[in-house]
């Protein structure tokens, strides 16, 4: 099943896309960098044909898992609400 047929299928589901950095440098140029992710993934899903109505973007977050590589901190998530 796609995303666009559960959507269709589960009407007033959203989708949270979140964008997250590392640790390392910059904190304000790490926000932009996290928030920039979230965009390009929301442009992503519409040009997919999701509804714009359904996608909300979350604030910027930091990854503090220090568990967590610096690579695997980079990145995006969409959560089905």
């Amino acid at each position: 099943m796609t995303l666009k047929t559960y959507l269709d299928a589960h009407a007033g589901s959203k989708l949270t896309v979140s964008g997250f950095n590392d640790k390392t440098g910059n904190a304000v140029a790490n926000s932009a960098l996290s928030k920039n992710r979230a965009q390009a993934i929301q442009a992503a899903l519409v040009a997919a044909n999701i509804p714009a109505t359904t996608i909300e973007l979350a604030k910027p977050a930091d990854t503090t898992d220090t568990r967590t590589s610096d690579a695997q901190a980079r990145r995006v998530e969409v959560v089905v609400q």
